[in-house]
């Protein structure tokens, strides 16, 4: 079996997919070394395989990500995405080009699984031809002619008006907006021995032997200059947890009121952004409102709303009508794979992409803000109870995504690659 170097960023949505496919990978033999955030340790080696630690200076440690890096309560849109890149993605390139050189002493890998965030594994395929998988966990960060550039949440378009607008901002991306963080990358890829990137977000892709979008076709957007390294894997989703203590208030999902979950995630975790006025914008409707993930006291707490700190979603998303979500990738297909249609507002990290592909895909509405008012989800999620072509549009993505193997699809793309 071919030994594997896995690595991913210390994030939830980042680690939850790749624990699935670890634990696959290790049930076939294959020997693995993780390279992840300490905090996530004890869960990496009951996958069955061996821990190795991120560079120190980058690994928050269980720090919420906004404490741990305070410069990004103040970044939103193309900004914050600019310093993900340069931190994680270019900073911490050279020091885990180091670890991975230190652990060839002992385990040379036939072959690195990553992410997007961790940049070093390339380094080796594009250096040495060791053949690597970008499981891209998030919305893919292409840049094309067919619709806006990453960080925007602008679709495709047929107007003419619209391709130029594409046009001019991708443009301007690569030429001003971008070109400090492209030079700096030129100068760290010069140190290791690799030549410039041509582009900077899809020369990133391109570095990987194949990258695997995990989504399906139905949500991603069209493109006519897809590279041909990306393939569909479809999403990576849990398994109902049968331990799961369900609490005093969930036979309430079984009365007639339909059920409206409203989920914040886990980084971008302000519950005044999105579950605050959720609760206001629906506590007078004949709906029932869960809210997740909510860690603290709300006071005057509506006679509809139940609240909790976590619930698996693959428990609770059988009992739910419709999700208010700010984006996060993993929850929203999770609510696809059960045909759920949505709300979305999303306006950081890349939950803008998320929502804009909830739009373009029909599935639900895209709110375009951070923090809507209660007025506007109130009238987006009637909107999406009254019109049927949401759900439609959520039940056809729920049997596009039946159609996906995960795991077969990586197992035989690792029996190709090596």
């Amino acid at each position: 079996m071919p030994k594997i170097l896995v690595a991913c960023a210390a994030a939830d949505g980042h680690v939850n997919p790749f624990l699935s496919v670890v634990s696959h990978l290790v049930k076939q033999g294959h020997e693995i070394v993780w390279m992840c955030g300490r905090a996530y340790q004890p869960k990496i080696e009951r996958s069955g395989a061996t821990f190795l630690g991120l560079p120190e200076e980058f690994d928050p440690k269980g720090m919420d990500l906004y404490d741990f890096k305070p410069e990004l309560k103040k970044l939103k849109g193309i900004a914050q995405i600019k310093f993900y890149i340069k931190t994680w993605c270019y900073d911490m390139g050279i020091p885990t080009i180091d670890i991975i050189n230190e652990l060839h002493k002992d385990f040379e890998p036939d072959i690195y699984i990553s992410d997007p965030m961790v940049y070093g594994p390339y380094f080796f395929t594009e250096k040495f031809n060791t053949p690597s998988i970008n499981l891209h966990v998030i919305p893919l960060t292409l840049s094309s002619k067919d619709h806006g550039p990453f960080g925007t949440g602008i679709g495709p378009t047929n107007s003419l008006l619209g391709k130029l607008r594409i046009c001019f901002l991708n443009f301007m991306l690569e030429s001003i907006v971008f070109k400090d963080l492209k030079r700096y990358n030129d100068q760290l890829r010069k140190e290791v021995g690799l030549k410039p990137y041509d582009h900077i977000f899809n020369s990133f892709l391109e570095s990987a032997t194949t990258v695997f979008a995990t989504t399906v076709p139905g949500f991603e957007y069209q493109r006519s200059d897809m590279p041909n390294n990306i393939k569909f894997l479809g999403p990576i989703l849990p398994n109902a947890n049968p331990n799961f203590m369900e609490p005093k208030w969930w036979f309430e999902l079984q009365d007639e009121r339909k059920v409206i979950l409203v989920n914040q995630g886990t980084i971008a975790n302000d519950i005044t952004e999105l579950i605050l006025p959720t609760i206001e914008a629906l506590k007078e409707e004949n709906v029932l409102v869960i809210a997740v993930p909510v860690r603290q006291e709300i006071n005057d707490l509506p006679n509809n709303v139940k609240v909790a700190e976590f619930i698996p979603f693959a428990n609770l998303l059988p009992h739910v009508d419709v999700m208010v979500t700010n984006g996060g990738y993993g929850a929203t297909h999770m609510a696809l794979a059960h045909g759920i249609p949505m709300v979305s507002s999303g306006g950081s990290e890349d939950k803008m992409e998320v929502s804009a592909r909830v739009a373009y895909s029909g599935c639900g509405i895209n709110l375009k803000k951070l923090r809507p008012s209660p007025k506007e989800i109130k009238t987006a999620v009637k909107s999406v109870l009254k019109d049927s072509n949401y759900r439609n549009n959520a039940k056809r993505l729920q049997a596009e995504i039946k159609s996906y193997d995960p795991l077969m699809l990586i197992t035989k793309e690792i029996d190709k690659l090596t």
